[in-house]
């Protein structure tokens, strides 16, 4: 009982309890005037700056001038594959070989869609998946992520290709907020030259990885902890909307315009809607029949599938999806080359896929300083979705990830990929859950899955050239399920807390209608906001005695909490500190009627009940219970003592409870034994105790003069 929580804010209004309540106290107490007569302190010096300079020198000595000893240790960390691959046990060897068979199906079909995504030829996909796999298998610290091209990333590539590949034109909407700022590709037929597109794409994941590489090196992944759970579910519903927005066309079979920049999605559906008499139905009957029957395998089949194969010992722990992307592109492909869809009913295929690897290509200087503001979002992102990922299933499976070397990891599979046409990359949700019901157990799989990957980038891709893009689409817009579905976050956090929600939905609506990088500043400056708002205006509580006992609670919140006679006890939940010490002072002031222009108390007021003015005029003590205070700085300290100042000019005797001792020494060093009168104790209780034995000297004193 005495653990219930202080929920409300509280508007510091005194609330006056009919029944009678006396003080009721046992037990010893310490009520002194000053804190080092409570409390006996060392010889204590705060020495954080030179701490600090013994770490930085440490940090230096130990990374950049290692010794010999310790060697070993170095190369374990930068290779974490070296640890798990000596305690790597052979039973662990057929789950891995069946999870990484798995994974890599998931990959041919989704790393092709989402290549196309991007604006890029299908193989790049295949490239990302195999080198981000391999890489990450050797770099990485978990065990259990899936790496390769994902939709939230793949779309925001895709609006840096379609920015540097076309013109600007000036957009009628909403001249003077635009400023040109939203860009339109060429009318129907204009082509991409995909040389320059792999350029433009390259270079992103090379600049993506030196952004992350830095931030490995200066220990700066705590970045991500400014991207809240909230914010990160109405980013990644925003993006979906923007990535389904993106496959419509090719669903409908339509040659549109292509927009990039603010209010792209707007333009893009009054395009969608102007064109759709102009809809391929042969486009849009392959569509219909992929969604359907991947809907209707994912909802209704695996399930039963997976039932059904338990039986078998062998798949017992073992959870092996329908692998019906692939199924579908195989089906697909055969069609439409014996149907020749392309050739007679205008159906949009893949066209040209190749065979084997690009010659290894470097990076493009010139660019790099244009897209360095997009490589630090997809830097950001991309680390924000991976370290949730990782730490998820790290826990799951009680091992530890390195962040730092995360980051390492993640820089190391953009720069290396990035001289083989790949851009950037990322963990897939659903292929890291594919992975793990598949029983893998080591990055052992992805090492499987690119075996196999390699085998359909040397031997079989170019066997998919005929595969309508409708497929793809239809695998992508199913796919997008789970981030839609994060829509439900939205009423899910309003009923926690109504502040978050405007989070989500800021976040949501900014993404959607801004566009995905004006979403994620929008969405960081939102949450700080919040952030600052619980500062700036943080929670004020009056307390009343718990049953009779030393326990103090919310007397509006507890019928059986009751307010002291002749005592008011206060507690601020928040620093205080320059933005909010004004709001400490006017509430601490206002809980005791005292006017806030006058300094005096105030005098009956019709808004008021006469309980509550007897209840103020009849006040004495006042307790400030510091204990929720975690730090005082400059200007906080000045109103505080202000504010205790007043509350002396005004005949109240005050005390301070629990007050911590580095608030203390902000206090001491802004004189406030000199300015102003208090009663420091260890504890409320005491502060209490000290009140009653006050209260009933001057009851004594007061029979004597009678």
């Amino acid at each position: 009982m005495l653990g219930l929580p202080d929920e409300q804010n509280e508007n510091s209004d005194t609330i006056t309890n009919n029944n009678s309540h006396n003080i009721n106290i046992d037990g010893q107490f310490t009520a002194e005037k000053s804190f080092d007569h409570v409390f006996f302190p060392t010889a204590y010096e705060d020495r954080t700056s030179s701490l600090l300079f013994r770490q930085i020198c440490s940090y230096v000595q130990n990374k950049c001038l290692p010794s010999k000893k310790c060697g070993i240790s170095y190369i374990k960390l930068l290779f974490p594959f070296l640890s798990w691959l000596k305690a790597y046990k052979l039973t662990w060897l057929p789950n891995d070989i069946v999870c990484g068979i798995t994974v890599a199906i998931m990959q041919i079909p989704q790393g092709m869609g989402y290549a196309l995504l991007a604006n890029l030829p299908a193989i790049t996909g295949l490239y990302v998946s195999f080198f981000s796999s391999l890489i990450y298998a050797l770099f990485g610290t978990s065990r259990h992520l899936s790496m390769g091209a994902i939709a939230v990333i793949s779309l925001m590539t895709g609006n840096v290709v379609n920015r540097l590949t076309v013109k600007e034109t000036l957009t009628t909407m909403v001249p003077s907020l635009l400023n040109k700022s939203t860009i339109e590709s060429a009318s129907n037929g204009a082509i991409i030259d995909p040389s320059y597109a792999i350029t433009i794409a390259t270079t992103l994941a090379f600049t993506v990885g030196i952004v992350q590489l830095l931030l490995s090196i200066f220990h700066l992944g705590f970045v991500t902890s400014f991207l809240s759970d909230t914010f990160v579910s109405g980013y990644t519903c925003g993006t979906a909307i923007l990535v389904f927005t993106s496959q419509v066309p090719d669903i409908f079979g339509l040659s549109l315009k292509r927009y990039v920049g603010p209010f792209n999605v707007i333009y893009t559906y009054i395009e969608i809607f102007s064109n759709l008499k102009k809809t391929n139905i042969i486009t849009l009957l392959v569509s219909a029949c992929s969604i359907i029957a991947l809907v209707l395998a994912k909802e209704y089949l695996d399930p039963f599938y997976k039932k059904k194969i338990k039986k078998f010992k062998l798949f017992k722990n073992v959870q092996i999806p329908i692998p019906m992307e692939l199924i579908i592109i195989i089906i697909g492909t055969i069609v439409s080359y014996l149907l020749d869809l392309n050739g007679n009913y205008k159906v949009k295929i893949v066209n040209t896929i190749g065979r084997g690897f690009r010659k290894p290509q470097g990076p493009s200087v010139t660019l790099m300083p244009t897209l360095m503001k997009d490589a630090v979002i997809i830097a950001i992102v991309t680390f924000a979705i991976c370290m949730s990922l990782a730490k998820t299933y790290a826990k799951k499976f009680k091992y530890m990830v390195n962040s730092n070397q995360e980051l390492t990891a993640y820089g190391a599979c953009n720069i290396i990929g990035s001289f083989f046409a790949s851009f950037p990359s990322a963990a897939s949700l659903s292929r890291t859950s594919v992975y793990v019901n598949a029983g893998g157990r080591t990055q052992m799989a992805s090492l499987v899955a690119c075996s196999f990957l390699l085998i359909i980038i040397l031997r079989i891709g170019s066997l998919f050239e005929s595969l309508p893009k409708a497929c793809l689409a239809s695998i992508i817009v199913v796919a997008l399920k789970g981030l839609l579905l994060q829509m439900k976050d939205f009423y899910t956090i309003g009923r926690v807390t109504k502040l978050e929600a405007v989070v989500w939905l800021m976040t949501f609506l900014s993404t959607v209608i801004l566009d995905v990088d004006y979403g994620l500043f929008v969405g960081i400056i939102v949450s700080l906001f919040v952030v600052i708002l619980r500062q700036f205006r943080p929670r004020t509580t009056i307390l009343g005695q718990y049953d009779r006992s030393n326990a103090y609670k919310k007397a509006r919140r507890f019928s059986n909490a009751f307010e002291i006679p002749h005592v008011k006890i206060f507690r601020f939940e928040s620093a205080i500190i320059y933005f909010n010490a004004d709001f400490f002072r006017e509430s601490l002031l206002d809980s005791i009627g005292i006017d806030l222009k006058t300094g005096q108390q105030r005098k009956n007021n019709p808004q008021e009940s006469n309980d509550m003015c007897l209840s103020f005029r009849s006040i004495t003590h006042i307790i400030i219970d510091c204990s929720s205070i975690n730090q005082i700085d400059y200007s906080g300290g000045k109103i505080f003592i202000q504010a205790l100042k007043e509350l002396n000019g005004c005949q109240y005797k005050v005390y301070l409870c629990q007050l911590r001792y580095y608030n203390y020494d902000v206090l001491q060093k802004l004189q406030m034994d000199k300015e102003c009168s208090v009663i420091v104790t260890a504890t409320l209780h005491d502060a209490v105790h000290d009140i009653q034995d006050d209260l009933r000297e001057n009851h004594n004193n007061k029979k004597s003069q009678f």
